[in-house]
């Protein structure tokens, strides 16, 4: 029970715990803002051909993000990888 608990600091325990709800639910409205406005730019950066699997993509946004440099790299790897035997690999000028 509160009995003997100084009333002062039972009012301001009040004011607090309404205020602080108050910011909390600021910052909830934000978060989801936030969220909704990053799940809309990954819709953008992904390729509609993903079809079926854009929702796992949806999840790993922000790792689909990191990942690209990689990605382009394997790509011109495996584009050298594929020239004809005979070909040289083309030399960058100095």
């Amino acid at each position: 029970s509160l009995k003997g608990v100084d009333p002062k600091f039972l009012r301001n325990m009040r004011f607090a715990k309404k205020h602080n709800n108050k910011g909390l639910k600021k910052m909830q409205a934000n978060n989801a803002k936030a969220l909704s406005a990053c799940a809309e730019a990954i819709k953008a950066l992904v390729k509609p051909q993903l079809g079926k699997r854009i929702r796992s993509y949806m999840a790993k946004g922000r790792r689909l993000q990191k990942t690209k440099p990689k990605v382009q790299a394997k790509a011109e790897a495996s584009a050298a990888a594929q020239a004809p035997k005979g070909a040289q690999a083309p030399v960058k000028a100095p």
